[in-house]
């Protein structure tokens, strides 16, 4: 593509021969003007000059004055001096102040001349390269963040209605269960703030706090005479109540949105000792949501009303809940953590709730 240079000289004869010169050497676009004031009424915003070879001593405005003002218009144009030798000196001096790419001093020399200016036109076409990047870049950065947002909105809405529908479920199983009124909310909140304590990311803190509202749902296919059964259940009931786990995951498993909480609903009654139910998993093989959940099921168990029992003072929860880290039931430090967030007030909140 044919780049722009603009030749401002006061003597014909000079503009003459480098437009020649030029054209014939570098095969480029050249405009010449013996009148600085004319030359600059030709620099818009339409009209790209890509280089500007410009002489210094020159009546109405000298070069440095026509270079200032050419670069105020264009600042992307390249600037040349042509200087004598007196003028070399305030040349050199307002190099920076013009933002000059080079000078060259009278009478010049062709091979040289030539050689500066289409070092000065490939500088150009890198910076116009490079701000053709950035641009693109820019643009690139704006769609990013466009979709970024568009996707935090939908997700956003997603986990909404994710929340709605996890809220429901859990209306349906208190509905059901007059005992566990306030436990599934608690237990959510309880996993979450202990997920937090562990640092986990946003998504496992949101499927913990999920997993947890919803963690009894398989009650609903528990007869209510079982669920709020104030005596010691038989064998057989007891066999109907371990069942639940197995029947949430089942219930769940259909919706897709709550793909990663069925290993908490299915596994929060296993133990670490392979006790538990409903797959007596052992150590490793139960996840850390599951055990976070165990743990925070456990201890809302113990620390409100029940069908069999009034609710249990806290130094009795705690001893309890020890002596299942001693026998390896349950995790010690997810036990450590949920004490301490009990003893530095962090739980009031929770604990209101009973």
């Amino acid at each position: 593509m044919s780049s722009t240079i603009m030749i401002v000289d006061d003597e014909k004869m000079v503009t003459s021969t480098l437009s020649t010169l030029i054209k014939m050497v570098l095969k480029q676009s050249v405009l010449a003007y013996n009148n600085p004031v004319e030359a600059l009424e030709q620099i818009q915003p339409d009209r790209k000059v890509d280089l500007i070879i410009s002489d210094f001593m020159m009546p109405h405005m000298n070069g440095l004055e026509f270079l200032k003002e050419a670069k105020r218009k264009s600042p992307e144009t390249v600037a040349i001096l042509l200087t004598g030798y007196a003028d070399k000196e305030n040349a050199i001096r307002s190099i920076n102040e013009v933002g000059l790419y080079y000078y060259l001093e009278k009478p010049w020399d062709n091979t040289s001349l030539i050689k500066i200016v289409q070092n000065g036109l490939e500088k150009k076409k890198l910076a116009d390269d490079l701000k053709e990047k950035y641009l693109e870049l820019e643009k690139s950065n704006h769609e990013i963040t466009r979709l970024y947002d568009i996707l935090k909105k939908d997700y956003t809405r997603e986990i909404d209605s994710v929340k709605s529908l996890v809220m429901s479920l859990a209306n349906v199983i208190e509905a059901k269960d007059q005992y566990t009124d306030g436990h599934t909310r608690r237990v959510g909140t309880i996993s979450r703030m202990l997920g937090e304590k562990l640092e986990l990311d946003r998504d496992t803190l949101e499927c913990l706090e999920i997993s947890g509202i919803i963690h009894d749902i398989g009650k609903v296919s528990i007869p209510e005479s079982i669920l709020n059964k104030p005596g010691k259940l038989t064998e057989e009931e007891f066999q109907c109540i371990t069942g639940h786990p197995v029947a949430g995951e089942r219930i769940c498993m259909p919706l897709k949105c709550l793909q990663q909480c069925l290993d908490g609903i299915r596994h929060h009654h296993e133990k670490l000792d392979g006790s538990g139910y409903p797959d007596g998993l052992k150590g490793s093989e139960i996840s850390l949501k599951a055990r976070i959940l165990c743990v925070a099921d456990i201890f809302d168990a113990l620390y409100s009303d029940r069908p069999y029992r009034s609710r249990l003072p806290m130094d009795k929860v705690r001893e309890i809940m020890y002596a299942d880290v001693q026998a390896d039931k349950l995790d010690a430090h997810i036990v450590d953590l949920l004490f301490e967030m009990v003893d530095n007030g962090e739980l009031n909140s929770v604990l209101e709730n009973y």
